[in-house]
């Protein structure tokens, strides 16, 4: 199986949705729909349960260390396509070992780490073997991705612009070493580093730190695998942006980061003096 899988003309009309926390997994599956996509979907939440079932054929809601009843669940549909989205905060699972399945635990026993490229990675293995093809979000969601410009009206001054550089080699080196994919910067100073609490607990820290505007920058890991792996900002980073106050910079890697609500987040961002833009 091609890491970069993607939709053609003569792929199945049934994926397999395997739907994870935020406003993403709707999107994907009206997009799917739309392009004439029948859907199974293996809901992580109620809440995404709710958020989905209106565009699918059929939803379960299960837990993501059920590996062995997970895939029975898609085989039995006929899904031969898989398209993972939304976020599975990892504390969660690690806080539901309880939850885990045996299949799981012996795919687990293999690994030689938990982070979040050798479990993707080892997925993408287990699906592989098993005559799945993973898609990537991009197949469905591609209008979602800017390319390089601004796209808010403010512009960065020339001193956020030398925090955006200086922000932007950073967050891709802690990528690179698999910590996170976003750093928050005030004058070149760093006020907080993406880890396991995800973005917007990360970006509130900085905030609070810094009392005052800040340089948010998100990147993408280098040969990441992007049918796992894709950097998403929304309303909710904006909001933990201007926790503290208004202002600052939000800066996302043009064409690899998906920027979810744009509409509103440009509305938002114009109301409190930031910036948007894909660098």
């Amino acid at each position: 199986m091609s890491p970069q899988a993607t939709v053609t003309e003569n792929s199945t009309k049934l994926i397999g949705l395997v739907a994870g926390e935020g406003k993403l997994p709707e999107m994907l599956a009206r997009s799917a729909k739309e392009k004439g996509y029948k859907i199974f979907a293996l809901a992580l939440s109620e809440e995404a349960q709710a958020r989905v079932e209106c565009h699918c054929e059929k939803v379960h809601v299960v837990a993501p260390g059920q590996l062995g009843r997970n895939y029975n669940l898609m085989k039995n549909a006929g899904v031969r396509d898989v398209v993972f989205i939304g976020k599975i905060p990892k504390l969660n699972i690690l806080q539901n070992l309880h939850k885990v399945d045996w299949m799981a635990v012996r795919e687990l026993s293999k690994l030689q780490n938990f982070n979040d490229d050798t479990i993707q990675k080892a997925m993408g293995d287990f699906l592989d073997r098993h005559d799945m093809r993973v898609l990537s979000q991009s197949d469905f969601l591609r209008h979602l991705f800017p390319e390089y410009g601004p796209i808010t009206k403010r512009q960065p001054t020339a001193t956020e612009y030398v925090d955006i550089d200086f922000g932007f080699k950073l967050a891709k080196e802690i990528s690179r070493l698999d910590i996170g994919q976003t750093v928050v910067v005030k004058d070149q100073m760093i006020m907080a580093i993406e880890a396991v609490e995800g973005t917007d607990e990360a970006i509130r820290r900085g905030a609070h730190l810094a009392r005052g505007p800040i340089v948010v920058v998100k990147v993408a890991k280098e040969n990441r695998d992007e049918r796992f792996d894709t950097p998403t900002v929304g309303m909710s980073t904006l909001e933990a942006m201007a926790s503290k106050g208004n202002g600052g910079i939000l800066a996302v890697e043009a064409g690899h980061t998906m920027i979810v609500d744009q509409k509103e987040m440009i509305e938002f961002a114009e109301a409190n003096g930031i910036a948007i833009l894909a660098v």
